[in-house]
């Protein structure tokens, strides 16, 4: 088994986190346009035109601030989460969490991984997709990705971890180095 110490950059953001994003952003924009022009509006509007408006318009304007200052710092903290992960001194490090590489049943590419996957605890695709899953093909495991057409799923006998590299090649014969698997 060599020593191997190497750091990876995740992939680039993928089609389901652009997704999740897209669609935040339509149903923020529903949600702060709806009380604008509704059938509400109207009704009130008739009755008060100016007082009305205004409320509802600053309102609106103070929502969406409220809106991008929670949501855009959210969506880099996730995706800084994800964004790098490295293998020092043969164990593969993901933020503050350590998986010794030593036991490694399986390294293989799966860009299937999330199919029909449940999430248990964690991040679903706001900046990046981690946390605990669940799925019948694979059972329990941790995620810890930000594009799963590039999905490397380690295997150990008792826990299975999820990572998206950049380059999925070269960080599976760095594990399988690392690891002691031909």
């Amino acid at each position: 088994m060599a020593r191997v110490n190497e750091e990876f950059q995740s992939a680039p953001t993928g089609i389901r986190i652009r997704f999740f994003a897209v669609a935040g952003i339509l149903i923020t924009f529903a949600v702060l346009v709806i009380p604008i022009f509704g059938p509400s509006a109207r009704h009130f509007a008739s009755k008060s035109p100016l007082s009305y408006r205004d409320t509802v318009s600053l309102g609106v304007v103070i929502l969406a601030v409220a809106t991008a200052l929670v949501g855009i710092p959210i969506f880099l903290r996730e995706r800084a989460r994800v964004a790098r992960f490295a293998i020092e001194d043969n164990c593969l490090v993901v933020g503050t969490k350590r998986y010794p590489l030593e036991g490694l049943v399986d390294i293989a590419r799966n860009p299937g991984v999330m199919h029909f996957a449940f999430r248990t605890y964690g991040d679903g695709g706001l900046g990046g997709i981690r946390g605990s899953f669940w799925s019948t093909r694979i059972g329990k495991f941790e995620a810890f990705l930000t594009n799963t057409e590039n999905a490397v799923v380690l295997r150990w006998p008792d826990r299975v971890v999820a990572v998206s590299p950049a380059d999925p090649e070269f960080f599976i014969a760095c594990a399988r180095s690392a690891a002691g698997i031909r």
